[in-house]
Parts: structure tokens; sequence; C-alpha cells
């Protein structure tokens, strides 16, 4: 497939420009190739961007839905990819019309909050690190799930993002579209990172980042994603990072003793919109199942 016919070159150049991350690039531009791929397919003609109408959009999500049988959820990205993807164009005046203006997305009904830990998974995944005595990891697993920060947060941290008191501690962190946000430490925290440092400055490096490897470089995603994954496969637990941040805010919420509202959670976790934050108040499908079977025969 010839990608600069299709622009998609230049795309990816404006989504690069833009801080995406080259996870997010790599999807997208995966996106718009099946879409390409579904069109020539489908119309029996090249593609030309220029050519493509609102029908077209319409009826690839409807085959994306009924005929491949996607979750809502997967169509609903790759159609915000084709709206993006057609802005640019027609920002860039390759196109004429954008065709995906008023393009609707699959309507969800999510009743339950995002796949978190159960508490038993939650310890079992907390003794491993801790029994293993490695300050890296315990500092790693602490931050994770008492900060509720994003693991492309966690690698970006450097020695002046963090303040530790005697008895209080911050956190700065720059989160998505450079949007600033402080954390208080919570002790265990701050413990992790004194016990950490004591490691760390052995390594006699002037680097500005928290969390360095053996090597003294900063740790990247796919090393943390490594290191999540040993933890999985020495505990027989599905570990993901995101399920860290769902674990911190369901944790908030259900905690009376934590005083903390949507608002709170918002702010914590750096979401842009309330909605966001808002479906950490749905329950748990855990939850609902257990509401079912508790139901007896009369």
């Amino acid at each position: 497939m010839n990608t600069k016919e299709y622009y998609i070159d230049a795309f990816v150049e404006y989504l690069e420009a833009n801080d995406k991350t080259s996870g997010t690039v790599k999807t997208y531009k995966k996106n718009i190739k099946d879409f390409i791929k579904y069109y020539i397919e489908t119309y029996g003609e090249d593609f030309i961007p220029d050519n493509v109408i609102m029908m077209d959009l319409k009826d690839y999500r409807n085959y994306l839905l009924n005929v491949k049988r996607q979750k809502a959820s997967t169509i609903n990205n790759k159609i915000a990819t084709l709206k993006q993807y057609f802005s640019f164009l027609q920002t860039s005046h390759i196109i004429t019309n954008d065709p995906s203006e008023n393009m609707k997305k699959v309507r969800t009904n999510k009743s339950t909050a995002p796949k978190s830990f159960s508490k038993k998974e939650f310890r079992k995944i907390k003794r491993h690190v801790y029994k293993s005595q490695k300050e890296l990891w315990i500092l790693v697993f602490e931050m994770l799930s008492k900060t509720g920060i994003r693991v492309s947060e966690l690698i970006k941290i450097q020695l002046v993002d963090i303040t530790i008191g005697e008895r209080s501690g911050n956190l700065r962190v720059i989160g998505k579209n450079n949007k600033e946000r402080n954390i208080p430490l919570q002790i265990d925290v701050r413990k992790a990172i004194i016990s950490y440092m004591e490691i760390r400055d052995k390594l006699l490096t002037d680097s500005d980042f928290l969390l360095l490897s053996e090597r003294k470089a900063p740790f990247t995603r796919s090393g943390i994603y490594k290191m999540l994954k040993q933890w999985g496969n020495n505990t027989n637990i599905k570990i993901h990072p995101h399920k860290f941040r769902h674990y911190f805010a369901t944790s908030l919420l259900n905690n009376p003793d934590a005083n903390a509202d949507i608002n709170t959670i918002q702010y914590l976790m750096g979401h842009e919109s309330i909605e966001s934050s808002a479906v950490y108040l749905r329950a748990r499908e855990e939850d609902l199942i257990k509401s079912i079977d508790a139901i007896d025969d009369y």
C-alpha cells in the first residue's frame, strides 16, 4: 500500500508533532489502512480521499458492527481515527469537505466500572512484590497503586518533581496535553522512594529521572510492562497497569475515611472531563455477579 498516495505519512507526521505516543500512531495508521482496504474491496475502485462520503463511513461502521461483530469500543476507536484523519486532510486543503464531520459513534450502555483487581488479587501481588525485597519493584508497585498515575507519567518523573518532608510528600505530574497536577504522597510511597533512592544513589549517575535501569538509563514503557508481566506470571494474575489506576480510584471512592468525591478523582487521575471519572461510580461487574448469584429460589 502506497502510504504517500493516501497522505498517511503526512498524517503520521502531524500526529507525532502533536505528541501522540508511538503506540497511538501505530494504531491510527492501522485503522486507516483497514478502512482503505475495506473501501477498495467493497466499491471496486481506487481510494481517493476526496471521493469518500458520509454513507461510506456509515457502511463501514455497520460492517464492523454487524459483519465483523467488533466491540463498540473498538469501532469507536476506529471512528475517532477516521474523524481525525479526514479533519487533517481538510485542514491541509487535500480534500474539500470532511465526510466524517457528523459521524456518530456506536452507542454503548456501559453499566459496570472498569475492571480492577479484587482485594485478594491486590494483596497477592503486593506480597509477591515485597517478598522480592527489590526496592525498584516496591517503588513501582506503590507508585502505581497509591498515586493513580499512568505508566507514561511514571517513566517521566524526575527527581525535581518529588518533595518529601517528615510527615508529608508531594509528586508533581505532567500528564496529557502537558497538564500539571500535584499528588500528595501516601506514607508507603514515601518510604518506597526513600528506600529506592539509597540504591539509586549507588549508581553514581547524574540522570534527572527517578526510575533508572541497571544500565543507568531511564525506564521505558516496555521496561515497566516487562516488570508487570513478570509479576503476573509469578502470581498467575492478569496484570495491566490501568488496573492499578482503577483500583486506586475505586478504593478512594469506597473508603469513607478518604472523603473523596468525583472531582477529587478527576483531579488526581488527570482526567480531562468529569465523564471519564464518573465510570468509577458504576457498580463493578464482579459485584453484579455476586448480587445475581445471591438470589435464592423461593
